[in-house]
């Protein structure tokens, strides 16, 4: 009987065992679960904030490059017409001197804020036309009051206009590039 009693209790103790191991492990795998559900969860939750940051950051630039590409034409279409008042006048209007300024300070202020935002690819661009509507600019204005430097004329003024419609044709086209509007074209391949 004792045999019995004894066969009974050890089965309880197992029995008791198995169900208290099936339960512990049951939990952590019910606790592993969850703690993937959760990276998970937490995994796309950052992909979401990247995408809405890099579409933010796309959004922001593409308005940068937008307001960049028609303050610097506007500023070069107001150094054009001052070339032009020089050919004929030798000296701009008052009328002409007031546009001017207002189209290249609305200038500067946007080639200033586009730094903090252009990539690093338009980003030589953006200084090589910089340089040459500064150029100019310093040109139109001694050529106003006069006092050109050496070698400096209308003439020359009129090579560099041509040159700058280049740049910022340049500048132009590696924003829209950029954007992904424009497909990069890779040089061709040396064999």
């Amino acid at each position: 009987m004792m045999g019995t009693a004894l066969v009974a209790l050890v089965a309880a103790v197992i029995g008791g065992g198995v169900s208290l191991a099936s339960v512990f492990l049951t939990q952590r795998g019910a606790e592993r679960g969850w703690v993937r559900d959760h990276e998970r969860i937490e995994r796309h939750r950052r992909e979401d904030q990247v995408r809405q940051w890099d579409s933010r950051l796309l959004e922001e630039r593409r308005a940068a490059y937008s307001r960049l590409h028609a303050t610097a034409r506007a500023a070069r279409d107001a150094l054009a017409a001052c070339m032009h008042d020089l050919r004929r006048a030798g000296a701009l209007e008052e009328v002409r001197r007031v546009e001017l300024e207002e189209r290249w300070s609305a200038y500067v202020v946007q080639h200033a804020e586009s730094h903090m935002i252009v990539s690093d690819a338009v980003l030589p661009l953006l200084g090589a036309a910089n340089g040459s509507l500064r150029q100019i600019y310093g040109l139109v204005k001694r050529l106003d009051t006069g006092q050109p430097r050496q070698d400096e004329s209308v003439g020359v003024l009129s090579r560099r206009m041509d040159d700058l419609w280049e740049r910022l044709t340049d500048l132009r086209d590696e924003m829209r590039r950029d954007l992904g509007i424009t497909a990069r074209v890779e040089p061709p391949v040396a064999e």
